[in-house]
């Protein structure tokens, strides 16, 4: 089968479900599939798929089709300027959460040596962008969920500032460093 006739397809499916963001959806899961970038995808639709990677396309067009949102579907979500690692034990970052970075950011343009702590550090990637564009910053996350705090560190690692954050599985009513 050719790419372009299993997009076609895929979209076809999302379109009927309501999907607005079908022909998109279907190109972002076409691109994990096939680990190519969306363009050299749409510029070679006339390549053909093998069976196991559209066998796996279906599974994930079905599983957008439960509604199940792309990021976690693909496991990373852009935020500010960066790429963070996704599963289903964290949010999904929020544009609109980009705002409060902002403020952030501006807020402490003058600070230097700050310690910063984020409670329910999900994904970190509030924390660990402050942290990237904040050379001289520290950080402390918390979070009830041990699964949360792996994909935290993880991220972490991911943009090399691992070294200037302490992590903690705790609720904010129990935690006590710092305070």
């Amino acid at each position: 089968m050719k790419i372009l006739n299993a997009i076609n397809y895929a979209n076809q499916k999302l379109k009927e479900k309501g999907i607005k963001t079908y022909q998109l959806d279907t190109e972002i899961l076409m691109s994990k599939v096939m680990k190519r970038k969306k363009e050299d995808i749409l510029l070679n639709l006339e390549d053909e798929i093998k069976k196991e990677d559209y066998d796996y396309f279906i599974d994930l067009i079905n599983q957008r089709l439960n509604m199940k949102p792309i990021a976690y579907l693909v496991g990373n979500k852009s935020f500010w300027k960066y790429d963070f690692k996704v599963t289903n034990d964290v949010l999904i970052p929020r544009p609109e959460t980009e705002l409060i970075l902002e403020q952030v950011i501006n807020f402490t343009k003058n600070k230097s040596n700050l310690n910063v702590l984020d409670i329910g550090v999900g994904s970190g990637c509030i924390i660990l962008s402050i942290l990237k564009e904040k050379k001289d910053f520290r950080g402390t996350g918390i979070d009830i969920s041990k699964r949360t705090l792996k994909v935290c560190k993880l991220n972490s690692d991911n943009l090399g500032v691992s070294k200037r954050l302490k992590l903690f599985k705790s609720d904010v009513d129990n935690f006590q460093i710092g305070k």
